[in-house]
């Protein structure tokens, strides 16, 4: 298949992933950019830079994911997505164009890739797909590494708000009841600690951990089939409601995301997460017993 019509059926079907074999074939296409989102949720929360200089998939550019598309006046874990201006400015030196196709990819479950698949469809760029297994199926797969860096050139993409894909602080508060709310953490951090009502879970929240959605061995999303008993399992109404996802930040409920678009259905992320529900004492936390 030329490169061109691989581009374009990319394009053109409703799953956000990509698999290592097509990026292969797309790495030298112009109109392909790839970026390279590695980082870490462990104490602090850092991106990985020298990872990237070291060795990182040819013709990709690093993307700092604690300073794109993200506010960045806010400590990251009650960092809410970017404004409109903030959005320009990440489109803009990341090099995007709108008939670009962009392919993100991380080491760390596809939450930092997720998070960023996600903040761009918010700000109206749906051409974006996320690396199935990521940095570390690439390299299982014994592919092609670099070092070199891409030059990039401005971006012209403008970008426009899209509701569908988030909710705000105040629109949860007031209407979060109504959905299937589920809850991408461990066992542990959802469950709480008791004697610390600080730590649990929002009320009503189901709890589905992301690690579930992923094959153990190859670090890639389970098929279809595997993912939909899945949701059947640990949130039986996820069918006929309208569906929001959590976490402690917002970066692992995005898994949860990507695993749902794969079954056509989106869902809408609180990217406050528990971080920041539970910074009003006068809001209801749950505590459970540690599945």
């Amino acid at each position: 298949m030329p490169h061109t019509d691989l581009k374009k059926k990319i394009i053109d079907r409703a799953s956000p992933l990509v698999s290592a074999d097509e990026l292969e074939q797309l790495i030298k296409v112009p109109e392909v950019k790839i970026f390279d989102v590695r980082g870490t949720w462990e104490t602090p929360a850092r991106v990985l830079p020298e990872d990237y200089a070291k060795s990182h998939i040819p013709g990709a550019a690093f993307l700092d994911w604690t300073t794109q598309f993200i506010d960045t006046d806010k400590e990251i874990r009650l960092a809410s997505v970017a404004d409109k201006l903030q959005a320009v400015s990440s489109f803009r030196c990341l090099g995007i164009n709108p008939d670009d196709l962009v392919i993100l990819y991380d080491n760390y479950h596809h939450m930092q890739a997720g998070r960023i698949w996600w903040a761009m469809r918010y700000w109206g760029f749906e051409n974006v797909r996320v690396l199935n297994g990521g940095w570390s199926r690439w390299v299982a797969l014994d592919n092609q590494v670099s070092s070199e860096e891409p030059h990039i050139s401005s971006g012209s993409f403008v970008p426009k708000q899209s509701d569908n894909v988030r909710i705000s602080l105040e629109d949860f508060v007031d209407n979060h009841a109504d959905h299937c709310l589920i809850d991408a953490r461990g066992p542990v951090s959802f469950a709480g600690t008791p004697g610390d009502p600080t730590t649990g879970h929002i009320p009503g929240a189901r709890h589905l951990p992301f690690s579930l959605l992923l094959d153990e061995e190859t670090g890639q999303f389970l098929e279809a089939d595997e993912l939909t008993k899945i949701f059947d399992q640990h949130s039986p109404d996820w069918r006929d409601t309208p569906i929001i996802t959590t976490c402690g930040s917002g970066y692992a409920a995005t898994v949860t995301l990507l695993a749902l678009e794969q079954l056509g259905v989106s869902a809408r992320l609180f990217d406050g997460s528990f971080s920041v529900w539970k910074r009003d004492p006068n809001r209801p936390i749950e505590q459970s017993e540690p599945l």
